[in-house]
């Protein structure tokens, strides 16, 4: 029988991606992504996880300020009534604030590619099952975790850029969040996000980055991000 992801995404560019879509449809996985600027967020009831994207944080007096009330509100049920739960970008942030977590700015702006490195749990929780100790990620925040973490959290993998790359809570590996953003990686969700995301990246690295370096860095490490994610992926619809 399918099992049935609802998807939350909050910003029209920063979509599920080719890979969550493909590695879905290979395990007989149905998604229902709900964008969250024009739809309600239906009743988990019948949903077996809850896929929480990246995305951006609205201001208060935002329009979409509202739907951003919801998506915290469901997300804390999701937590409560023990449903898996993937968190990417945002989705992590959703993740540690309602595990009680500071997330705040981060040390330097995380733009582009980087060199993600699994810890001792990481290496032996199933979210990283048959993926490299050492891998790349796709990074596109100035926001983070802040230590100390709370005791209701592992550190799953951790990098130069930021402390805490990805984490779980014990004795819940399927409920995990990621701070990279590998389902993103592909040069043509990249050359997006550096168009769409212009402003944000104007305040967050005001002395510039090279875009042409990112653009060429996600062609050369396509492959290897895209069989990682998928394996990823795999792995957390293995514990629905």
């Amino acid at each position: 029988m399918a099992k049935h992801l609802i998807v939350l995404q909050r910003t029209l560019y920063k979509r599920p991606g080719r890979i969550i879509t493909e590695t879905a449809k290979r395990f007989n996985v149905k998604l229902n992504i709900v964008r969250l600027w024009r739809q309600s967020i239906p009743s988990l009831t019948k949903y077996d996880g809850i896929v929480v994207l990246d995305g951006s944080l609205p201001s208060p007096d935002d329009k979409n300020y509202a739907s951003f009330q919801e998506q915290n509100k469901i997300i804390h049920e999701a937590l409560n009534v023990d449903r898996p739960y993937l968190g990417i970008g945002l989705g992590l942030h959703l993740l540690a604030w309602n595990q009680g977590a500071v997330v705040s700015a981060n040390y330097c702006a995380s733009i582009g590619f980087t060199t993600g490195y699994l810890t001792h749990k990481g290496r032996e929780h199933p979210i990283f099952k048959n993926i490299p100790a050492t891998l790349p990620v796709f990074k596109w925040h100035n926001q983070a975790i802040m230590p100390p973490i709370p005791h209701n959290f592992d550190i799953l993998a951790t990098s130069v850029d930021c402390q805490f790359e990805a984490v779980s809570v014990p004795g819940r590996p399927y409920i995990t969040g990621l701070q990279f953003i590998n389902n993103a990686a592909a040069p043509q969700e990249v050359k997006k996000y550096l168009t769409k995301d212009q402003n944000w990246l104007s305040s967050a690295a005001p002395n510039g980055i090279d875009r042409a370096f990112i653009i060429a860095e996600a062609k050369r490490l396509q492959s290897e991000t895209a069989r990682h994610f998928a394996i990823l992926f795999s792995n957390f619809i293995n514990m629905l």
